[in-house]
């Protein structure tokens, strides 16, 4: 019994990336890529990279060196390739012409092909005649008859001409991995395999490359399946067995139209400037089409992990390209990254852009008038951004603005408001709109103000009395909230009844104070990234704004505004 067409072979396999530098490498691209790479990995054979650069008129001058860099940013390692030695090389189309021109030699020879010496504007006349009378517009086979002798003899005076393979007269079956047999209703005309500038074009290009550098298996996406008939007559015509081809399904959007390369979902750099990381994106395209096996949970998966599971089994048929998923990949491998705090995509992909989205913010925050401005001028550097330590607190307050899938880098953006009060002091008009605006405790605005003096001074003064570096810590932190909270005259100040834990009663008056009940992190922790000095600084603040708006609250009417008392 033969195995599944999509088991792995027990050989080691060469499979080839063979991208065009006519423009920037896509997610469609990215796909085919990275089924390659993992194929040959999986069986431990070779990846190669290819530079099919023979359509010289559409080369886009930057596009092979930013194929480079995309590969390697994604961490696609090639064996073979352009900027490597190799046994097969060269490895860029437009430095093998002349083993192309043997070949169409060879096959002109053989009377498997012939020189075609109609100009452009004749074939043009054709097919507009063709197309006039409803008749077919392939070739009409001018030269098919033009006899060999004749052909040299016109080639050697220097008449341009194209070279064209003889097709068979009826439509030939080829085998897919993907889509098994498949067979196009008409046989091919007969189809140029040398242009009348010497370059070759793409499908004897492609089918020589392959055969000469070893390919054992041709993966790539299912526009070219209706091609692979061409592909298949040519492997015959010169004796060679063809590789397996495994066509990918298309890409395609809600609408089930072909991903365009101008969509964001499409674009490489739309994901490298939404700071998304390399592995989450690779893990991402993966999905597109494939499963493994042995799916782990939720498909998360490193490189490695994909190719320990991977197999040809592939999905058949469109594949509907949703971004969905892509925060959920997103943070998982984010949480990874976070086990190596060394790694330079730390500061790439979470502190650099947290950098760049607070300076925004602040930016955005200078025009308005004071009384509107949530933050004021920004203090020294904080340790989320230059202590390792502190990076899980970071990526968990990033975590409160989901990945907006339209743009991931409004992430950081989205994050500020929840961060900003760990970078910048709170204002004290933030702090008196809160307490007169009902934000807090439901009672009176005098009482409630009372209250709170009352309890942040309580708190100013057990914080205070922690003694040295080593006591500024969570775990002490901790404890002065926990004896805070058993505290009876503070319990009675703060209302906290029977049975009631206080908890809550405690973290009010500093979430208030320290951060405008802006921080939802464990207040200890908290605590701990502002520093001693700039949380006893904040609670004093916080003491001179309640015992003002107290004062301010209580006077009659008529009254001078008594004076709050200066921050302790």
């Amino acid at each position: 019994m033969c195995p599944p067409p999509f088991k792995l072979p027990d050989t080691p396999c060469r499979t080839r990336f063979a991208p065009s530098p006519t423009g920037y490498l896509h997610l469609g691209s990215l796909r085919t890529a990275l089924f390659n790479y993992l194929f040959a990995k999986a069986t431990g054979g070779q990846f190669i990279l290819r530079i099919e650069d023979t359509d010289q008129t559409r080369l886009v001058a930057d596009a092979e060196e930013r194929l480079y860099q995309d590969l390697e940013w994604l961490g696609l390692s090639w064996d073979e390739g352009p900027d490597k030695n190799g046994p097969y090389g060269p490895y860029r189309q437009s430095e093998r012409l002349p083993l192309y021109k043997e070949h169409s030699d060879k096959l002109i020879r053989e009377e498997k092909a012939y020189r075609c010496f109609c100009t452009p504007e004749s074939l043009e006349a054709h097919r507009t005649a063709a197309e006039a009378s409803g008749q077919p517009t392939i070739y009409p086979g001018t030269c098919s008859h033009v006899p060999l002798a004749e052909s040299d003899a016109r080639a050697q005076s220097g008449e341009k001409y194209a070279v064209r393979f003889k097709s068979s007269e009826k439509p030939i079956m080829i085998r897919d991995v993907v889509y098994n047999r498949f067979q196009k209703k008409e046989a091919e005309e007969d189809f140029i395999i040398m242009k009348r500038d010497g370059f070759p074009t793409y499908h004897f290009a492609n089918v020589v490359d392959d055969r000469h550098m070893k390919i054992t298996h041709v993966i790539r996406g299912a526009e070219w399946l209706i091609s692979t008939p061409k592909h298949v007559e040519l492997y015959n015509a010169f004796g060679w067995e063809p590789p397996q081809f495994v066509h990918l399904g298309l890409l395609v959007d809600a609408n089930r139209q072909k991903l365009s390369k101008r969509d964001n979902s499409a674009n490489m750099e739309f994901y490298k400037k939404g700071h998304v990381l390399p592995s989450a994106l690779l893990n991402f395209a993966v999905l597109l089409g494939w499963r493994a096996p042995q799916t782990p949970k939720g498909d998360v998966m490193t490189l490695q992990d994909m190719a320990d599971n991977f197999s040809l089994k592939f999905s058949k048929g469109d594949i509907i390209v949703s971004l969905s998923k892509l925060p959920f990949l997103q943070d998982k491998h984010l949480d990874e990254l976070l086990t190596t705090p060394s790694s330079p995509l730390i500061h790439s992909h979470l502190l650099t852009p947290l950098r760049t989205a607070l300076a925004t913010f602040s930016s955005a925050q200078l025009p308005l008038p004071p009384k509107d401005r949530l933050i004021g001028p920004s203090p020294p550097a904080s340790p989320l951004l230059t202590d390792p330590s502190y990076l899980p607190l970071v990526r968990r307050l990033l975590l409160s603005a989901k990945l907006d899938t339209s743009d991931p880098a409004r992430r950081f953006a989205d994050a500020v408001p929840a961060l900003m009060y760990f970078f910048w002091p709170v204002p004290e008009a933030v702090l008196e709109g809160q307490l007169r605006g009902g934000q807090l405790a439901p009672v009176a605005p005098a009482e409630r103000a009372m209250h709170l003096a009352s309890a942040v001074e309580v708190l100013r003064s057990r914080l205070a009395a922690l003694d040295g570096e080593t006591a500024w810590t969570v775990a002490g932190l901790q404890r002065v909230i926990e004896e805070v909270r058993g505290d009876r005259e503070y319990r009675e100040v703060m209302g906290v009844g029977e049975g009631e834990d206080g908890l809550k009663q405690v973290y009010l008056p500093l979430r208030w104070a320290l951060f405008a009940m802006n921080q939802g992190s464990p207040m200890a922790v908290a605590m701990e990234v502002l520093g001693k000095e700039e949380t006893l600084r904040r609670l004093g603040v916080a003491k001179h704004v309640a015992e003002t708006v107290e004062a301010a609250v209580a006077r009659p009417e008529g009254k001078e505004k008594v004076e709050g008392q200066d921050a302790a």
